[in-house]
């Protein structure tokens, strides 16, 4: 027997050290190929969700105020693209300081892309939130917060295709919408502002949305 063969008993094949490098080989290769697949899955759903924002109506009105588009975009999870983002303003805005501190009309409006579980949205919230304001900020929101946690987790599994909008008016609050039906107001512009900051704030939850948002061309994002 030489030392690139071993026995494994009587009537059997010997497996060689070839045998196992043609095997690592071909374990590799099937893991490679699986993840070329999946990512020519993601690009391929990646156009079709580009298309989507492209869709999206330029202008808006909110209690006779006209909004314009001001960015949009797509929030992706590993290769996923999970929802479709879109900011409204009276006026366009490229700096989050400027959308975060000036007590305007605006529109969010979320489009899924796929079924999302209330229960976990309502933990990327959180993290969000306190990765973006003060313990104190978050303390004088609490009433508010918690009211639309309560908004959030009632819907359940939301389906691909829904429409959450969040309509925020100063003096009034903030309008949450889930596919044209009105859930509740939340007072307060220090409310619509710590949510706004999940995305336009220091440590948003994507980066490129937060450019998006901002109006950055969707070719550079």
């Amino acid at each position: 027997m030489t030392a690139s063969a071993k026995s494994v008993g009587m009537g059997e094949r010997t497996i060689t050290a070839s045998d196992r490098q043609t095997r690592r080989h071909s374990a590799h290769f099937a893991r490679v190929a699986s993840l070329c697949l999946a990512m020519a899955f993601a690009s391929g759903q990646a156009l079709a969700d580009q298309r989507t924002v492209a869709k999206l109506e330029s202008r808006a009105s909110l209690e006779g105020v006209d909004l314009l588009l001001n960015g949009a975009g797509l929030r992706n999870f590993l290769f996923l693209d999970v929802y479709v983002m879109a900011l409204y303003l009276p006026k366009r805005l490229s700096d989050a300081n400027a959308v975060l501190k000036q007590d305007l009309p605006r529109s969010v409006r979320i489009t899924l892309l796929r079924d999302v579980s209330a229960e976990r949205d309502v933990g990327f919230l959180m993290t969000g939130l306190e990765a973006n304001n003060t313990p104190e900020e978050l303390a004088a929101i609490q009433g508010q917060l918690e009211q639309f946690l309560r908004m959030i987790r009632a819907m359940g599994t939301i389906a691909k295709g829904s429409v959450l909008q969040l309509d925020y008016l100063p003096n009034v609050g903030t309008r949450v919408w889930l596919n044209q039906r009105l859930l509740d107001t939340v007072p307060g512009a220090a409310f619509n502002r710590s949510v706004l900051k999940i995305w336009l704030g220091d440590q948003p939850t994507q980066e490129n949305l937060k450019r998006a948002l901002l109006g950055e061309p969707r070719e550079a994002i």
